[in-house]
């Protein structure tokens, strides 16, 4: 999930908006801006949001929020960053803004104890297992998934899977698809290569291709 402010320095404003986790591809085309414009990001891993944010998460998927309607104000403190003088300074000055805002209270024992276990099993753990590993009901689960994270369990499993066969797909020089397909228990290659396609929007060596000509 992400937070994107658009500092305009011809006109001297900012612009802030909110990006729910996202199950499907975006592609975003090269800007034709007149005016100068920087984009500056803050990416939070899916369960972090929360403790920063007091909202319901449910709902949120796939969506683009205006920020300063989420939380009134915001856009009069990120106008500080528009005087930082190097990217130095941004993080900086973004770090104070979000750490004013940090919510201990957000603590979630329940959810943090199954996103741990999903995130060592790789996205291949079972529904039921991951609520018997944090003694939580299944509805119990998905009640809480899609309120703080605001996607089923199941699908954060596919995105964690995903995410982790992307790694090595960059990573590895030479990528086995049968041997992903064990590891992470796909039911064969057709089902790895079109569940990586559904959310990269590119085959696996597609997207290889593409990331090492961008770099």
């Amino acid at each position: 999930m992400d937070i994107i402010i658009d500092m305009n320095y011809t006109k001297q404003t900012v612009k802030s908006m909110l990006y729910g986790i996202q199950d499907d591809t975006v592609m975003v085309g090269q800007g034709k801006e007149k005016e100068t414009v920087l984009r500056f990001a803050v990416r939070f891993p899916f369960w972090a949001v929360r403790r920063f944010l007091k909202l319901d998460m449910n709902g949120l998927c796939n969506q683009a929020l205006d920020l300063e309607l989420l939380m009134p104000g915001c856009n009069t403190e990120f106008e500080k960053l528009l005087y930082c003088r190097s990217l130095e300074e941004l993080i900086a000055c973004m770090e104070t803004y979000l750490l004013g805002i940090f919510q201990p209270e957000g603590y979630n024992p329940n959810l943090y104890n199954s996103i741990e276990y999903l995130l060592r099993s790789k996205g291949r753990a079972r529904v039921s297992d991951i609520c018997g590993y944090s003694a939580v009901s299944q509805r119990q689960m998905e009640r809480m998934f899609k309120q703080e994270v605001g996607i089923s369990i199941k699908r954060t499993a596919s995105l964690v899977r995903y995410q982790n066969v992307w790694r090595e797909v960059i990573l590895k020089e030479h990528f086995n698809v049968q041997e992903a397909v064990e590891r992470y228990g796909y039911a064969d290659q057709s089902h790895l290569l079109n569940e990586f396609k559904r959310f990269h929007g590119l085959w696996p060596s597609q997207a290889r291709l593409e990331a090492l000509e961008s770099r």
